[in-house]
């Protein structure tokens, strides 16, 4: 019977294999196997069974500058955060400039607000100065990069030099997300404030063509396709109208939300507890949902302004 990660695992907790053994044959597939999800689940084998030596360190800093799959190059990065963060600067700081796999991205900033040090503030700010150097967000330059303003503005007020590296990776994030979303949905719009991203529309999808590429996003089911939403902790007005939404939940997690535009989705009854859960939502829309039929208007907090009907609000 070949080996399989999962097998080299189940053999090494019954003492079958001891750990030597098992790295050497987890390596062995993973530098070996033409199935990426063999050698992604070898990755994540080698890091459940704590392996901390140079020869895995090594191993890792290559699969994150150069190899093919986004996946394995962020499981990477992953474990070189978690389990080599004193020795990740070197290979982190290489690997920011050319990732283009969003996961890897954000794991590799994380990295560096983990490290928080004089290198990894250095690492962040080049990011940080290369973003005010670019007119357009995306490569088909339909999106200009709104950031440099946004990011001057802020200069005016504190030197970006100044900021705290959790700030610089704050501003990082943001852009890099705004940059995936644009790449996921083609048409969006988007408000910053200090180079942080404060409302977001993703109400257009599948209605507008690009004419230039004759590309369009399906509308939108599931939260979780809108990817890394929740990383906007300052987002305070989002619109979600026309799509295919049922379940709000995640929603919830955006603590700063104010303002929250749902119309014309699938959203029933059942998502009122999200509602009530949002303590600062002052306005919310939700005409032309099932929800918008069934809901008693007294049950959702008096502060709270609720549009159910295209011209009847109740405040």
């Amino acid at each position: 019977m070949a080996f399989t990660p999962l097998r080299i695992y189940q053999d090494l907790k019954n003492n079958t294999l001891n750990k030597k053994s098992a790295s050497e044959l987890l390596l062995a597939l993973i530098e070996n196997s033409e199935d990426d999800s063999v050698r992604l689940e070898s990755v994540k084998i080698l890091e459940k069974i704590a392996l901390k030596d140079d020869v895995i360190f090594h191993i890792l800093e290559n699969l994150l500058i150069s190899d093919s799959n986004g996946k394995v190059r962020a499981i990477s990065a992953g474990y070189l955060k978690n389990s080599f963060l004193e020795k990740a600067i070197s290979p982190m700081k290489w690997a920011i400039q050319y990732e283009s796999e969003y996961q890897c991205i954000l794991t590799i900033i994380e990295t560096l607000i983990r490290i928080d040090n004089i290198e990894s503030k250095s690492v962040l700010y080049n990011e940080i100065k290369k973003i005010r150097k670019r007119k357009f967000i995306d490569k088909a330059k339909q999106y200009r990069n709104i950031f440099r303003k946004s990011l001057k503005e802020l200069s005016k007020i504190r030197k970006l030099k100044n900021l705290e590296c959790r700030e610089l990776a704050d501003i990082l994030i943001n852009y890099k997300t705004i940059e995936a979303l644009i790449k996921r949905f083609f048409t969006l719009y988007f408000k910053l404030e200090n180079g942080l991203v404060t409302a977001l529309d993703l109400s257009d999808l599948g209605w507008n063509v690009n004419v230039w590429k004759q590309k369009y996003a399906e509308r939108i089911e599931e939260i979780s396709e809108i990817i890394g939403l929740l990383n906007f902790k300052h987002l305070k007005t989002l619109d979600l109208s026309n799509n295919r939404i049922r379940n709000i939940k995640e929603l919830t997690n955006l603590e700063s939300l104010t303002h929250l535009y749902l119309a014309n989705n699938k959203i029933d009854i059942e998502n009122l507890e999200f509602f009530k859960n949002m303590p600062n939502l002052k306005f919310l829309d939700i005409h032309r949902n099932p929800i918008a039929e069934k809901i008693n208007i007294q049950e959702i907090r008096q502060n709270m302004n609720v549009k159910i009907k295209k011209n009847l609000l109740f405040e």
